[in-house]
């Protein structure tokens, strides 16, 4: 039922027409190139997924469909999470951006708390999740499958 009003709350026609921000869209650095895998993760001071790539955040948007994703966690990061009490970039989504809208069967929320797990987890079973074909990200919640 949660999918559900996940969709229900956003448009699909609002999540692929253009709710992607690029940081410089006249420098040519700054273009995506989809043909290539992103990493994307949670910008916590805007409230929206930050997309890197060649080593550059290229943009950012509120919410994005990607596939073929790989979930990564950096344990130092996360070590240093814990030990300093601060919040920093070491998790986040490896994959393709797509415009093409996935259906919503199947999908399963996904999590990440530092505090709590090492690794991304399934929002239901608690498991751990390294890779899901598809992915849906929205500023309130992550669904995969």
């Amino acid at each position: 039922m949660k999918v559900f009003s996940f969709f229900a709350c956003v448009s699909l026609i609002t999540l692929f027409n253009g709710v992607m921000k690029l940081r410089k869209p006249e420098d040519p650095r700054y273009k995506i190139d989809r043909s290539r895998k992103v990493f994307v993760y949670k910008n916590l001071h805007q409230n929206c997924w930050s997309i890197r790539q060649d080593g550059l955040v290229k943009a950012h948007t509120k919410y994005l469909y990607m596939w073929d994703c790989l979930f990564q966690v950096n344990q130092k990061g996360r070590e240093r999470v814990i030990k300093e009490k601060q919040k920093n970039v070491h998790a986040g989504i490896i994959g393709y951006i797509t415009n093409v809208p996935i259906r919503n069967v199947g999908l399963k929320p996904i999590g990440y708390n530092p505090y709590k797990h090492k690794t991304f987890i399934q929002g239901l079973s608690q498991k751990p999740i390294y890779h899901s074909q598809e992915v849906v990200l929205s500023t309130k919640a992550v669904w995969g499958k």
